[in-house]
Formats: C-alpha cells, structure tokens, sequence
C-alpha cells in the first residue's frame, strides 16, 4: 500500500507523515529530502539547476544555498516552473525505485504530491493544514520573514480548498502535538479497516 501525505509550508506534515508510517510499521520516504540529496554539489540536480540559475546561488563551498534559490523561485512562476521542470522527473525516478524496494507499505510524504500528478500513485492521500493565521507565524518564525514576505510565499502555493478534492483524509495540525496525534491515530485505524477496500472522499478526522 502506499500512502501520500502532503499539505502546504508550514503545515508539519513530515511529522504527521512519521506518525503514521511509524503506527502503521511502513517505510518513509520524504521527497523533499530525496530533492535535497539531488541538489548537493556534483549531483545530477546541481548541475542542472546551477546551469539555469546561474553560480549566484552557490555559498563558498559549492553547494546551492536553498534560502537564496527560494527567493528567486518563490515569486517568480515561471522560474518555479523551471526548478520543479529539473527536480521533478529526477524525483520521480527515485521513488519509483523506493517503490520497487519497498518490501511493504509505504509512506510518502511529498509537497508537490497533488500538483505533480503523484497522487494519483497513491492508494490514500492524506492531506494535512492549518488555519492560515498559523501557518503565517510559524513561517515568519521559520524563515525570519515579514508578513508580506510569508503571504506572498503561501499564496504562490495551490490553495487548500482545491487539494481537500484529493484527499481521503484530512489532518488539522493547527494546536498542539497531543491534537495531531490524536487525529493521526484515528487516520490510522481508518486505514487499518480499509486495507484492500476502496476509499471515498475527504473525510475530516
């Protein structure tokens, strides 16, 4: 089985995506940290991206300084294109691999699952938000932006009423840990239930 959580910045669905895989005895794979592995000095995703943007979002070492290639990316569409056009089908690739690895379920927690097509490779979609005025402080805290800055960033994302279309379960992550949990596990023993059956719409937990 594989099930995709996904959610915008800020949201925590990597801790929700790690709650779950570890409740349910699934690997994880997180996409974003097999984006980061191809963006390090020498790898294919380095010489790609270094070719379209250029060396000015190199640091001393050589290696792409994610904060200054974010704010080329995060407010220009066509350069956004441009990243996720070189990241994506290298992504994509190795989860495919992880997926003929795999000895059982897996977890995947992905951003871009929904805009990318990849749910579509899913058994389950998991989506996880938070009201936006959170969302707004935890990436102002996070990254030391403004409030500008941090609106800009989340509205450049797709908005969270077209993504709860893809999803069979909804997780708030909006309050504390012990809420998240509590709402995971109710995810989990949904899934549980419905191994090898089939899943209808959104359902809020």
């Amino acid at each position: 089985m594989r099930i995709g959580v996904t959610g915008g910045i800020c949201t925590g669905k990597s801790t929700v995506a790690r709650q779950l895989a570890g409740l349910l005895g699934f690997e994880l794979l997180d996409l974003d940290q097999v984006a980061h592995e191809l963006m390090k000095r020498g790898e294919e995703g380095w010489k790609r991206i270094v070719e379209a943007f250029g060396t000015s979002i190199l640091g001393p070492d050589g290696e792409i300084q994610r904060k200054r290639l974010g704010a080329l990316v995060f407010y220009d569409a066509e350069k956004r294109k441009v990243l996720e056009g070189i990241l994506h089908p290298l992504v994509e690739m190795k989860m495919q691999e992880a997926f003929s690895k795999a000895k059982g379920g897996i977890v995947v927690d992905a951003p871009l699952l929904i805009e990318k097509g990849t749910f579509r490779e899913m058994d389950v979609v998991v989506l996880v938000y938070v009201e936006e005025t959170v969302q707004l402080k935890r990436l102002m805290e996070r990254d030391g932006l403004s409030e500008e800055e941090a609106l800009r960033r989340i509205r450049s994302q797709m908005p969270l009423l077209e993504k709860v279309a893809y999803a069979h379960y909804l997780v708030n992550n909006s309050y504390d840990l012990q809420y998240t949990e509590e709402q995971v596990l109710k995810v989990y023993k949904a899934i549980r239930q419905t191994i090898g059956g089939a899943h209808g719409g959104p359902a809020p937990v």
